[in-house]
């Protein structure tokens, strides 16, 4: 018993390195719960059931945990995966997320690969390289500088996409076969046109498409009062599956 207290005291003094002992070197921790802090040249890789992470990071950082909470400054890549994960900060190079349930804060200065169950992206994130989204549920608010890919079964579209929007709908056949129920809400910028396809398409009040856009749906989209609606081309999908 004695040696058990012994080494989870141990445990917790490892864990709670200071910033002026992380710099100018790489860190690595895994544990049932790791709390960190710190400054640090190199890399970053932690792991455990509950992972919380904060600072600057020089080169990549990686965190993987059953609860994730990451607000760091990242000199080059980021990884964060997990049951819940919530990301902030900066990103210098590309960042890969998955998760249950996903929170982003964050700005990315390359490419974003994103998964989850349920994300949500706030308006004060920013990605400047191509975005590739599949999630379940989604409200993206945030800046995408370039092209924008999302595979969803329901989102709520209220950001920017400067580049190519392409949006789709997922299937969504389970045990039942049941047809695709995918619907999507836009009341942000499609600055570029691109192309969605979903079971059901909305354009809310705020919305506007700036370029050439296609809407595949099974049946004609429904908009807003006062939208400008002469950039978007309806085609009937036929039962069509949305095609990646």
């Amino acid at each position: 018993m004695t040696k058990s207290m012994l080494f989870l005291a141990a445990s917790a003094v490892a864990l709670a390195a200071s910033p002026a002992f992380a710099q100018n070197q790489n860190v690595s921790m895994s544990g049932i719960v790791v709390d960190y802090s710190g400054e640090v040249s190199g890399d970053g890789d932690f792991s455990g059931a509950t992972v919380e992470v904060s600072g600057t990071f020089g080169r990549d950082l990686e965190v993987s945990g059953a609860s994730v909470e990451v607000d760091a400054n990242v000199g080059e890549d980021l990884e964060a995966s997990g049951g819940a994960v919530e990301v902030s900060g900066t990103v210098g190079g590309d960042a890969e997320i998955s998760g249950g349930a996903v929170d982003i804060d964050l700005q990315v200065s390359g490419r974003s690969d994103i998964s989850g169950g349920a994300i949500d992206v706030t308006r004060n994130s920013s990605f400047a390289g191509d975005v590739e989204i599949s999630v379940g549920a989604m409200e993206f608010a945030g800046h995408a500088q370039s092209d924008l890919d999302i595979e969803f079964g329901d989102m709520d579209f209220t950001g920017q996409v400067d580049g190519v929007a392409d949006f789709r709908g997922h299937n969504r056949e389970g045990f039942f076969r049941r047809r695709d129920r995918s619907e999507v809400e836009i009341s942000g910028t499609l600055a570029s046109g691109g192309e969605i396809c979903a079971h059901e398409v909305r354009f809310m009040d705020g919305a506007q498409v700036n370029g050439p856009l296609t809407v595949r749906a099974d049946s004609e989209p429904e908009y807003a009062s006062g939208f400008d609606a002469s950039n978007v081309t309806y085609v009937d999908r036929d039962g069509e599956r949305c095609r990646d």
